[in-house]
């Protein structure tokens, strides 16, 4: 699974495909789809200034450890990570039109059309909460 953040949205989305001769998915391929490794990850706080945390909505050093993160409510919630890891998430312009595209690759339509319909393929996505995550990226 793959989490993308955009300013309004955060999912986790994965992309499998259904092998009739095992009859299961196979390996989740959504890294390979959205191309992850041209995207810019979830910046890793650690080391930004209280000046840097304010603007992304967080509080600053001293009243959070750097592994917190913060709820809308305010309550602290220990040992999430300080962000900037793989499995931290992808920063993208829009969330919406990445699943667009993911479900236009198995319907075979727009920019998938000369491939055709893909029905052993299967898109699922989560929405997560945005909040967990910096206010503006």
């Amino acid at each position: 699974m793959v989490k993308l953040i955009d300013n309004n949205k955060a999912v986790e989305i994965s992309i499998n495909e259904w092998d009739d001769e095992s009859k299961q998915y196979g390996y989740d391929w959504a890294a390979d789809f959205f191309e992850v490794g041209s995207l810019r990850q979830v910046p890793n706080l650690s080391d930004y200034t209280d000046a840097d945390l304010a603007e992304l909505g967080l509080p600053p050093r001293a009243v959070i450890q750097l592994d917190d993160v913060v709820e809308p409510s305010g309550r602290i919630i220990d040992g999430i990570g300080t962000f900037g890891c793989d499995d931290d998430g992808y920063l993208v312009n829009d969330v919406d039109y990445c699943i667009e595209q993911a479900n236009d690759m198995v319907a075979g339509i727009g920019d998938f059309a000369v491939d055709g319909p893909q029905p052993n393929q299967v898109v699922d996505v989560t929405e997560l909460d945005r909040s967990a995550y910096p206010a503006t990226l």
